[in-house]
């Protein structure tokens, strides 16, 4: 039985003969005075009017990233129908977001076509034998991460808009049960919507510097998409990180509600009421907020597995290219730090701001998904520690807990392996691993041209 349908029956008679029911602010602990159990004072002030403005401000954070992901065709242009909810996007978005899909198929089908030619060998420069084949690959993986990405944006249109209509339902809710705003500036998607294009425009001002002669139409071609590519599958990571903080703080919230339950805020408010006879049980009220925590939690659960969804293939793409940048541009430093020769100046930049901006990605990344796993996780714990006086409570308790035994809450890349705090660090241990391994190899390859090299004068006499 779902928490949906679960039958709560009233403990005393007591609670009936409140006509509103009782909610605790998670930002305050309750104060108490004289007349605080008086009818009238336990009647809770009326929530505040509905905005008036169409745009609602949990999506107004994150404007600036939203308007990019619409231009780009990566987000559906959806209409607005009221303040807490959006509808299909018109035929006319829909067609525009549709062309610009086009283009970009077309664009890369070119630039694919490109690296098999001739004419994109003058954006590869090399100092080692195998330094073209890891750039050829980089540009490959960086194309197969953006294509992906527009076909799954595309596949999953109706699964956006369904998870944003849910994200306004229960903020809908929730200001009306508690009177409650739960948006928050997002500034940090603006701070790296900014930094992603400097890191890309100062990548491509470096590319273009390092060519030698002329470079032709086609690499201009294929070095401006290559920078759009890495851009809005930058941006996109950075909208879904956004779409996590977002469930992070309605997380929170309920997590703050059941707080005021637990049996170290209950022996705090007793030790206020010392003074007061007729201080009322403080858990009389427990069954009806605990009903509308319970189904705000459900659809919290529902909302974080549909965002997980939405964007799991391109998680796994992203990563994986990710990963071997990461790698290729920490064994590309060594190589230069190493090197007996003149050290190259547009190499090293070239390296730190690819390591830059993906390792800044995926400490986002890795930040907003652990903090909202452990507060999802964070509910069922706190409700083990409320303060219950009789069955009815423990009965309610266990219902939730129960459910929550069987409930796995991770936030995975396609179920290959969870994305949490930990990532980052998996990801280094891994890119460790692979760097010693190329070292090695490294210095076997040197130890034969060594070789080489002394045995050439010995064959001339």
């Amino acid at each position: 039985m779902s928490p949906n349908t679960w039958v709560i029956e009233m403990p005393t008679q007591k609670t009936r003969l409140h006509p509103y029911p009782r909610r605790i602010s998670p930002y305050r602990t309750l104060s108490v005075n004289r007349n605080a159990f008086s009818h009238e004072a336990r009647l809770p002030p009326p929530p505040p009017p509905l905005p008036k403005t169409l745009e609602h401000p949990v999506f107004e954070d994150i404007r600036t990233i939203m308007s990019v992901l619409k231009a780009s065709g990566l987000m559906p242009i959806y209409e607005q129908v009221s303040s807490y909810k959006v509808g299909p996007p018109t035929k006319t978005n829909e067609f525009y977001s549709f062309f610009v899909r086009g283009v970009v198929h077309a664009l890369t089908i070119f630039n694919v076509y490109s690296l098999f030619t001739p004419s994109s060998a003058q954006l590869f420069y090399s100092y080692r034998e195998t330094d073209n084949v890891n750039q050829w690959i980089e540009l490959l993986l960086c194309i197969l991460t953006y294509t992906l990405t527009v076909f799954v944006c595309a596949r999953n249109t109706k699964n956006v808009l369904r998870v944003m209509n849910e994200i306004l339902q229960l903020d809908e809710e929730v200001r009306r049960q508690f009177g409650a705003n739960l948006s928050q500036n997002f500034g940090f998607s603006v701070k790296y919507l900014v930094g992603i294009t400097a890191c890309q425009t100062y990548i491509i001002v470096l590319k273009i510097y390092a060519v030698e002669g002329v470079i032709t139409p086609t690499s201009y071609v294929l070095l401006a998409f290559y920078a759009v590519q890495n851009g809005l599958t930058a941006t996109y990571i950075v909208f879904a990180s956004a779409l996590l903080r977002i469930v992070y703080i309605r997380f929170h919230f309920i997590n703050q509600l059941l707080n005021g339950y637990t049996y170290v805020q209950q022996q705090r408010r007793k030790g206020g009421n010392r003074r007061t006879t007729a201080a009322p049980s403080l858990m009389e009220h427990f069954p009806e907020d605990s009903l509308f925590i319970y189904r705000m939690h459900n659809k919290l659960l529902r909302i974080y597995k549909g965002i997980n969804d939405c964007c799991n293939l391109i998680l796994v793409s992203f990563l994986g290219y990710s990963f071997y940048t990461v790698t290729t541009n920490c064994y590309n430093l060594f190589v230069q730090i190493t090197a007996k020769g003149m050290v190259s100046s547009n190499i090293l930049q070239w390296c730190f701001a690819w390591l830059c901006m993906h390792v800044s990605l995926l400490a986002l990344l890795s930040r907003s998904c652990g903090l909202t796993t452990r507060e999802a996780n964070a509910t069922s714990q706190i409700l083990a520690r409320v303060y219950a006086k009789s069955k009815e409570y423990q009965n309610i308790i266990d219902k939730f807990l129960t459910k929550s035994i069987k409930q796995e809450v991770q936030f995975t890349a396609y179920g290959f392996f969870a994305i949490d705090n930990s990532t980052l660090f998996k990801i280094f241990s891994a890119v460790t691993t692979y760097l010693v391994i190329l070292i090695q190899f490294k210095q076997l390859e040197d130890s034969k041209v060594e070789d080489h090299v002394q045995e050439q004068p010995q064959t001339g006499i």
